[in-house]
């Protein structure tokens, strides 16, 4: 099998007018283009008018975390839904991902692993196309699993490697491995870490994140169904990724900043920790301690937002809320009927 790694030229991509362009030259030959698994499509739907002033992209792994993000930062920027009006579901057609718009901010779930945050990136970029969005900043906020650091640790990656602590997603593609460099946006770090104020009651630190195909063997738990290896074999493990400067584990920054760094948009990924692997591998902390932890990277990515925001004089928004806009009943029924089908 042949191997084929993105050259340096092919990852720059200039957007003098900072929309999002696709990198797939059939999407504009296409009729319309269904983003399945969002229950959305481009001529169903009035994606312009929709989504067309997002500037954030929140995505967190379960549909009631990226709910209750969309309640706090409408609290926090001070956004008022029209009178009568509630935050909508915008994708509950498609059974699969959950979506919230709040002003400038979509607040996604993306589910567990690699294959299912893939999916959500490809649908959700070509969504910022149609809508023609500029210059997205897209953010992962969710869980991990620390090492060497305590759990409620909040951790900002500066750099995502695989099991094998290489900095690449390797995706086959018709027979060919392609690799694409998984790179994360370090101003955008640094501007996140600079946020962290010391009346936070933990730390917040910058490190790298190690992502894995899989929760139990590939994060070497010892808690799996099936496990050929030894304790000593798995601290040995965890040793080696510690020394190579890795502070968590996780299953979605791969692939999470592979493609977003492919199509050229600003990201970075906040998680917090909830237990240190080198004394553990089962989360122990009861739950409202749990909830606690879970809130802080959506506090600092808040924060980003609401600085922004202030410094574009743009806070206490009042509009849109996520409704849909329909273009074309029949389109939008089709979709619906195609996104419920899709596997």
């Amino acid at each position: 099998m042949s191997r084929r790694t993105i050259s340096q030229e092919e990852e720059i991509d200039e957007y003098p007018d900072g929309t999002v362009k696709l990198r797939n030259p059939h999407i504009e030959l296409m009729d319309q283009d269904i983003l399945y698994h969002l229950a959305l499509g481009s001529e169903s739907h009035d994606l312009v008018s929709m989504f067309g002033d997002v500037k954030f992209v929140v995505m967190g792994g379960t549909p009631k975390r990226v709910e209750q993000f969309a309640y706090y930062i409408m609290q926090e920027i001070g956004h008022k839904l029209p009178a009568g009006t509630t935050l909508l579901d915008i994708s509950q057609y498609s059974y699969r991902y959950s979506m919230y718009k709040v002003g400038p901010v979509l607040s996604i779930s993306h589910g567990m692993g690699i294959p299912s945050v893939g999916i959500l990136l490809h649908e959700v970029i070509k969504l910022m196309y149609h809508a023609r969005v500029k210059d997205p900043i897209f953010f992962r906020i969710g869980t991990c699993g620390g090492i060497g650091i305590e759990g409620g640790t909040v951790v900002i990656s500066e750099e995502a490697v695989d099991g094998l602590l290489r900095p690449v997603l390797e995706l086959p593609v018709l027979g060919k491995m392609h690799s694409r460099p998984a790179r994360l946006d370090k101003k955008l770090t640094r501007e996140l870490k600079a946020l962290a104020t010391a009346e936070d009651p933990y730390d917040t630190i910058i490190g790298k994140t190690m992502c894995t195909y899989d929760f139990y063997e590939g994060q070497g738990r010892l808690d799996g169904a099936f496990c050929d290896y030894t304790d000593e074999d798995k601290m040995a493990f965890l040793g080696r990724v510690h020394e190579a400067g890795v502070t968590n584990i996780e299953m979605e920054s791969l692939s999470f900043a592979a493609l977003t760094h492919h199509a050229g948009i600003k990201s970075a990924v906040i998680c917090v920790t909830l237990v240190d692997r080198l004394k553990g591998d089962q989360v122990l902390a009861p739950k409202e301690v749990l909830s606690e932890w879970q809130e802080r990277p959506q506090k600092l990515v808040c924060r980003y937002i609401k600085r922004y925001l202030q410094m574009k004089g743009r806070l206490s928004l009042d509009g849109h809320c996520g409704s849909m806009c329909v273009k074309s009943p029949r389109r939008f029924k089709l979709v619906q009927q195609e996104s419920e089908h899709v596997d």
